[in-house]
């Protein structure tokens, strides 16, 4: 059963990585709708450490900071259930202090913000993803970018590692890897 679930998983990470590559007569989905796959993958790819607010709550907090550029491409993982767990998503303004979040998406619209964003969260077991790669190397665990017209993603190694989070050997061989000096 666990081997048909992570199948399953890499056949939806493929198709998400391959998306650009679906021929003209087809429907594309959209930029966000990829990521918004990307985002429910990373979820069964990623530990948290046991004494996290991960393993106590109910949910899988999926928290947006800003302006949401997913629209409806989110409604497709919205009640997903991912380690046994449904998930939820939530909305905050582009100052507040998201609280009970376990992956934290920032928007490019916030990059300008990214310190003041990313500060109270870089220690606290919370998966950050950033809707560029220059938010990874700011500090983000995970940052988006298009390359041939495909959603990729970089994965900034030690902002894992302050946040207190593992990720999957499988999910890096996937990843472009920023290397950023300690600070």
């Amino acid at each position: 059963m666990t081997k048909l679930f992570f199948n399953i998983i890499c056949a939806i990470c493929l198709i998400a990585c391959n998306a650009a590559a679906v021929s003209a007569d087809q429907q594309k989905p959209g930029e966000y709708q990829i990521k918004a796959l990307f985002l429910y993958n990373f979820l069964n790819f990623v530990d948290w450490p046991v004494d996290s607010s991960f393993h106590s709550s109910p949910t899988i907090n999926v928290c947006i900071i800003g302006d949401d550029p997913f629209a409806d491409a989110v409604d497709d993982i919205r009640n997903e259930t991912v380690k046994g767990k449904k998930l939820a998503i939530r909305f905050y303004r582009p100052f507040d202090e998201p609280e009970g979040c376990h992956l934290l998406f920032i928007p490019a619209s916030e990059k300008n913000h990214a310190g003041h964003i990313l500060r109270p969260v870089k220690e606290s077991n919370v998966l950050t993803v950033g809707d560029t790669d220059e938010l990874a190397r700011q500090g983000a665990v995970i940052g988006f970018f298009i390359e041939q017209k495909k959603v990729r993603f970089a994965i900034n190694i030690e902002a894992a590692r302050r946040a207190g989070i593992k990720i999957s050997a499988k999910l890096l061989k996937l990843a472009k890897i920023i290397k950023v000096p300690e600070d």
